[in-house]
């Protein structure tokens, strides 16, 4: 299911609306509202939600085919082996650019990852071999599903990358190690 819905992120997106316009015509059909005001009511909510969201998927989709193009992967970074409370404790969102052995990471914030604040190269010394789930409060500021984690040795130290199973296959083909799913 979630391969297709990957392949197929528009018709997924309107099945999503339409089994949300169902949901909400029954919900405010059950708060007595009658047929005409509900499907009404259904309507405009489904359409104002469904226009933000596809905005949403827009951008999203427009910044994935600029990354692609230049050789780039949206991902996250953290340093585990910094002091607890640290600000480096947290995932922060960027653009990695993978060279051989070496790692290009820009922070960026938002949705069209706009660069913000100074580029970090890493020489990539090492990669473990096992990936693990990011979920629950370890997942702090990333807003997406299905996230892994990926340990890389560095000349700075630890660093943990997290980003979608693709996104961290392209990043050990890009860096020339052979990792799989763990």
């Amino acid at each position: 299911m979630k391969d297709w819905i990957r392949a197929h992120p528009y018709q997924a997106f309107a099945l999503g609306y339409v089994a949300f316009f169902v949901l909400s015509t029954g919900i405010w059909m059950a708060v007595g509202r009658t047929l005409e005001d509900a499907v009404t009511t259904a309507v405009i909510w489904t359409l104002g939600y469904a226009a933000f969201a596809y905005i949403g998927l827009r951008q999203r989709l427009k910044a994935k085919a600029r990354l692609d193009d230049h050789g780039q992967l949206r991902a996250y970074i953290r340093y585990p082996e910094t002091l607890s409370g640290s600000l480096g404790r947290i995932w922060n969102q960027g653009i990695l650019t993978p060279g051989d052995g070496t790692l290009l990471f820009q922070p960026a914030v938002y949705d069209s990852l706009e660069p913000s604040g100074r580029p970090v190269t890493l020489k990539v010394r090492g990669v473990l071999p096992e990936r693990r789930k990011v979920t629950g409060k370890d997942r702090g500021y990333i807003q997406e599903f299905d996230v892994q984690a990926l340990t890389l040795l560095t000349d700075g130290g630890t660093v943990e990358i997290a980003g979608r199973p693709e996104t961290l296959e392209q990043l050990a083909e890009r860096l020339g190690v052979d990792v799989s799913e763990g």
